[in-house]
């Protein structure tokens, strides 16, 4: 982009600006905090990534990976080995498949379900370490989730799908950050992922959510690939008048948020909501919220006449199936979501099958609940803040009592963590279902102690967990 006659000395272009960090960025440049939360990132989401190897979606994914790419070291989770960008579609669309990785509202992103499968591919091709996955790691999450804070939420609530638009810089700056490119190339990779990146919101509960992440992880993969081998790209796509911010955010474009890399990670603030439920997190306040409410009043599901829910526009705009077909649907229903409160006390893997989601029972208590957009949820400004996806819920019961419930922030987010032991717990459980009770527990102990391995060639791959130190 040409600066203006009038700016002789213009800013650093925003692509190059974060380059420039990602290249820099080093071990010893990362706090203990953020490098904690980095860890629970990569563990959370491999787990949840080996227990959606199983799903359609990310079976059509490991299908096209290995008819497309050619042969490599990138362990594959569902078996075998491709290369980095082949492993990299594959392991990215099973991450998300289930809708049980972590999400960050910094930009609406379900930031680690792209990044880390993609660090974990293109270290592994590097022949890199437990230290360098862990790098790259923070290094692709703070350069989507800073890009995504400068042009602000307005792009997720205008349709836009933010894992798939910002997934792909994380991609490009993780797979820079594992190839060891210096600040112009890194530059470079981004700026063209950014060029390529979309998707849209239109794609929810079904299959083409999952794919359109994995493509999303790919195409940086392969921007960074390519400026390797000398692409050079404008580094002021974002922006430049024809550009991203423009095209894509309505003119919106902080610069402060990228002077910010480095100094305040978004790891932190605004930090990471870890799934407790494997469904969209809109959903998740208002499961709280009638668990609660049941537990606290002593009420069984035939006690319960109606459960209506009072969200902010944004969980409506996500939640759309009222009465779901498909497990992928029934990720995306608020009543569905809330009669498996109901009626099981809980949501887990289990039920998203279709011998749940034929029960009568559950169709019965589907047709019980209802939801309504509150289009005033952000007139308090405090509320909107605290409660960006929160649930006020009313259960009537049959004998006409009347309870209600605000709950603000679903457990798992920032602000009501998961204990190590509910996260451990979380790990087993997903990771068993590929692996094995005996394999999920042991690489559960070696993600543990991530930065203490000197090679990645075996960490991921079930067959080899008793033998590898």
């Amino acid at each position: 982009m040409t600066p203006p006659f009038d700016e002789p000395n213009p800013p650093t272009a925003a692509a190059r600006r974060i380059g420039d960090w990602v290249a820099g960025l080093r071990r010893s440049d990362v706090p203990d905090a953020v490098a904690a939360v980095a860890l629970d990132c990569i563990v959370d989401t491999l787990g949840v990534a080996l227990a959606g190897t199983g799903e359609a979606s990310a079976r059509l994914a490991a299908d096209e990976a290995f008819a497309s790419y050619a042969a490599g070291p990138s362990q594959m989770l569902a078996g075998g080995r491709l290369c980095a960008e082949g492993a990299t579609f594959a392991n990215v669309a099973a991450a998300h498949a289930l809708d049980f990785d972590d999400n960050s509202y910094a930009g609406f992103v379900h930031g680690s379900a792209v990044v880390v499968p993609t660090a974990l591919a293109m270290v592994e091709e590097a022949g890199g370490t437990g230290r360098d996955l862990l790098t790259a790691v923070v290094a692709g999450a703070e350069a989507q989730y800073a890009l995504a804070e400068a042009v602000g939420n307005g792009v997720y609530h205008d349709g836009w799908w933010t894992t798939a638009l910002f997934g792909t810089v994380g991609a490009a700056a993780a797979s820079a950050k594992a190839l060891g490119l210096d600040g112009r190339a890194a530059a470079d990779a981004i700026a063209f992922a950014l060029c390529g990146t979309g998707g849209l919101r239109a794609c929810f509960g079904t299959g083409a959510k999952p794919l359109l992440a994995a493509q999303a992880a790919a195409n940086g993969v392969r921007a960074a690939r390519l400026a390797a081998r000398g692409l050079t790209v404008p580094h002021g796509v974002v922006e430049d008048p024809r550009g991203f911010a423009t095209l894509m955010a309505a003119g919106r474009f902080d610069q402060a948020a990228l002077d910010r890399l480095g100094r305040r990670w978004s790891l932190l603030d605004p930090g990471i909501d870890t799934k407790l439920y494997p469904v969209c997190l809109s959903a998740h306040a208002a499961i709280d919220a009638v668990r609660d409410l049941m537990a606290e009043h002593g009420l069984k599901p035939q006690d319960i006449r109606t459960v209506h829910c009072r969200v902010p526009p944004v969980v409506a705009a996500n939640l759309t199936y009222r009465c779901p077909a498909t497990a992928g649907e029934a990720r995306f229903s608020l009543p569905f979501a809330v009669a498996c409160a109901m009626l099981y006390g809980t949501l887990g893997l289990e039920q998203l099958d279709d011998a749940t989601l034929a029960d009568p029972d559950l169709r019965h208590a589907i047709g019980c609940v209802s939801m309504a957009a509150d289009p005033d949820w952000k007139a308090d400004p405090d509320r909107a803040h605290i409660a960006p996806e929160g649930a006020e819920v009313s259960v009537e019961t049959r004998t006409g009592e009347r309870h209600s419930r605000f709950c603000a922030s679903a457990r798992g987010t920032v602000a009501r963590p998961l204990s190590a032991t509910e996260r451990t717990a979380k790990f087993r459980g997903c990771a068993a279902r590929a692996v094995g009770a005996e394999t999920a527990e042991r690489l559960h102990r070696k993600l543990c102690r991530l930065e203490a391995e000197d090679s990645l060639s075996c960490l991921f791959d079930p067959a080899h967990h008793g033998n590898c130190s």
